[in-house]
């Protein structure tokens, strides 16, 4: 990469029935000892920062650098190793239970894909630590339950939908001295008033 500083490069973490980059397709994948996961962000730093910490609570070994989408756009991608070699089922299934246990938005497109590649150059910072090594079969058997029918997107989002509260109103005596909730009447009928009030009617 030194030699060639112009020229990015893809890295993949698989093994391939050909030897030659172009040869990156599922038809040629047969297994990886990796999982990689890759976010956006503005903050090459703050984000390998942000992905260590949350590796680091989750005890797992892990590996953060700095990277591209395939539009040059700065990401940052995060290895973790496996304790044994795992097949296209396994990956896109472990890749999205280790994207919920890191708890990370704005991932790239693809990022659950056993095919995924990270770009980089010669500039890009690589930080690895130490912990535990992932047992893919003893994941997958804890997570049996959970996660499941995912939408391979849903971390690309920017981050989780916001809970709609209702605040139910309340009613006050004239006094001051009692509160209540209003009924479901009383609520149709507020709504009723202040939306004839609003157009310039007004019932009395």
């Amino acid at each position: 990469m030194k030699d060639r500083p112009t020229e990015p490069k893809a890295w993949g973490f698989g093994s391939y029935v050909g030897k030659k980059g172009s040869e990156n397709t599922s038809d040629n994948w047969r297994e990886t000892r990796t999982i990689k996961l890759e976010y956006h962000t503005k903050d090459r730093p703050q984000k390998r920062r942000e992905l260590h910490e949350a590796a680091e609570r989750l005890g797992y070994a892990h590996c953060v650098f700095d990277s591209s989408d395939r539009y040059g756009a700065p990401t940052v991608a995060i290895i973790l190793p496996l304790t044994e070699a795992i097949n296209e089922g396994r990956y896109a299934r472990l890749a999205t239970v280790f994207a919920f246990e890191l708890d990370h938005w704005r991932a790239v497109d693809g990022y659950s894909s056993m095919t995924h590649l990270a770009h980089v150059d010669q500039d890009c910072v690589i930080e690895t630590f130490e912990g535990a090594v992932i047992s893919p079969s003893a994941k997958i058997k804890e997570t049996k339950n959970l996660y499941q029918n995912i939408n391979p997107k849903h971390f690309c989002a920017a981050g989780p939908k916001a809970a709609v509260h209702l605040v139910e109103p309340i009613f006050t005596s004239h006094d001051g001295l009692f509160e209540w909730t209003a009924t479901a009447t009383e609520t149709a009928q507020m709504t009723a008033d202040s939306l004839l009030a609003s157009i310039g009617v007004r019932l009395d």
